[in-house]
């Protein structure tokens, strides 16, 4: 009768696949974390057009310059997060564009 003799495998082998995993997560969120600073700042982008857009769009409706940052929610329906975002709205006049400053909340 023939006896199988195994040898007995390095024990370092046994680590490979919990380091592969570790590597593996490490870069998922730095990948993921590079994913979300994006995001934000194309949603600051975004935010900054749509709210030119609709300045531009009550001058040349009305002939005048939105008084508030509300009347622009209400009349031409711009959406923001106000929990992200704040947007300090500085009116100078009828005929003068306003002075619009867009600030991140964290």
């Amino acid at each position: 009768m023939l006896f199988f003799v195994q040898k007995k495998k390095s024990t370092i082998w046994k680590f490979i696949p919990i380091v592969l995993l570790a590597a593996c997560t490490v870069l998922f969120g730095a990948f993921s974390s590079k994913l979300s600073d994006d995001n934000t700042k194309r949603s600051k982008s975004t935010l900054e057009r749509a709210l030119t857009r609709s300045i531009t769009q009550c001058y040349a409706l009305e002939g005048t310059y939105p008084p508030d940052i509300n009347y622009l929610t209400d009349h031409y329906g711009l959406t923001y997060n106000s929990d992200y975002y704040y947007i300090d709205y500085q009116y100078i006049g009828s005929n003068l564009r306003p002075d619009v400053t867009i600030i991140e909340r964290k």
